[in-house]
Formats: structure tokens, sequence, C-alpha cells
């Protein structure tokens, strides 16, 4: 499907994989018969519909444009000079989330949907519910780069993530030691990982946190993909 041309750019046979989605501005050029349509992704996010649903997106800036290409070519995505991993969802348990910045491309055969982050047991930090918990949350996830919601995508396919400095995975397991991420190099989540927002301030050491006032806890069975950099798309 996807073959790495670099550790920038990768290229695909759009006649052998099908149909690639891809986000807007990422294709860099392609040779063949292939044409290109506006492509959107199923599913709003549960319980945050009306005003707190578009308050929560527009202030943690998680809205990709995506784009579908089709007929028979080669075409070659990349973006802005990231470094780019590409992920084979079956082998990682059939199922990703991934931070919708972070995403570059994906086969048309994984299902793909955006899920709230607090509904799969992340989360905005205990910003409760209704319009102000939505803005709470948002303003945490603005502030952190970790969003409200997330890209998930499940089946058998390849997805293309973006990372700053390279990307790395961390495995995660009830009997391995708690694996804690820095929301801002957090790029995407394999298996059956939660991923809880936590502050680490306390009235002890409120202005001495730097950096790492926000921390992502990740716990269950899966892979955590972490990005070399704190530095947000």
């Amino acid at each position: 499907m996807f073959t790495k041309v670099n550790s920038k750019v990768v290229s695909v046979d759009i006649g052998r994989s099908g149909p690639i989605v891809a986000r807007r501005g990422a294709m860099l050029f392609y040779t063949g018969n292939v044409y290109f349509q506006p492509h959107q992704v199923a599913g709003a996010p549960g319980g945050m519909g009306g005003v707190g649903g578009m308050a929560g997106r527009m202030l943690s800036g998680e809205h990709e444009s995506t784009m579908i290409a089709q007929g028979q070519g080669v075409v070659h995505y990349g973006f802005k000079g990231i470094e780019i991993e590409i992920v084979d969802v079956g082998a990682v348990g059939g199922m990703i989330r991934v931070e919708a910045s972070r995403t570059l491309a994906y086969t048309s055969g994984l299902q793909a949907s955006i899920v709230s982050v607090a509904s799969q047991g992340g989360g905005g930090g205990g910003g409760g519910g209704g319009l102000f918990g939505s803005l709470r949350n948002a303003a945490a996830g603005a502030v952190t780069g970790q969003g409200m919601f997330t890209t998930q995508l499940s089946g058998a396919g390849q997805v293309v993530i973006l990372g700053h400095g390279g990307v790395f995975e961390l495995a995660v397991a009830p009997d391995r030691p708690q694996v804690t991420v820095d929301p801002q190099a957090f790029v995407a989540s394999a298996g059956q990982v939660n991923t809880t927002l936590r502050s680490a301030m306390s009235w002890r050491n409120v202005g001495r946190t730097g950096g790492e006032a926000m921390q992502l806890e990740c716990n269950g069975h899966g892979v955590v993909y972490v990005q070399a950099s704190e530095e947000k798309l």
C-alpha cells in the first residue's frame, strides 16, 4: 500500500490500494489518471452536539479537511516537511485513535469516525458537561495539544501519521510501568488504550511546573505513538 519515499514522503498506487483519504494540501504530485474529491469523516461527537460541540472543535482546532483520491496512478503525499510513520492498523489490534492534526493519509477500507476523548475514558480533566464543560475541556485541549475529539480508524488497512522529529512507539500493558506522555508530544494510540489528562499542579508548585503542568496518563493494553518534540502542527 503506502511506500516510504524518504522520512517525510510516502507514495501509494491507488489502482492497487483503492481510494486514499488524506488531509487537504498533503498531495505533493501524482502520475497517471487521478482525481480528487472532498471527503468528510463520519460521526458527530457523541453528547457534544450543537453549540457545545462547535465551540469545542473551534477552540481546540481539531477540524482537518480531507480529500479522497481515486483513479489509476501513483500519488505522493507529505506535509510541511514533517517526518512520517506508516502504521498497519490490523497489526496493532485493528483500531487506532489519531489526533486529526497528526493524520496524513489512510486507506479508505478503514472505518473512520470522530469520537469524544472523554467517552473513551480519556480526557478533558474533569471539565463537566454542557456548554461550559465543553469550553473548559476545549481550552485545556488548546493549551496542551490534546483535543476533545479524535479520529478513530478501525479495520484492516494503513494510516500514515505525522511527528516532528520522527515517531516512536511505547508499549502499554497492565504488567508494565505506567506510561505518561506530554500531551503536546502525543500522536496516537492503538489497541485498548485509555488516555486521561491530568494536572500536575498543586498549591505548592503553582508557577513552577513549566511545560509539564498537564500530563497524559495511558492505561490498558496497546501502543502509544509519541513524536520526538513538543511542537504543535
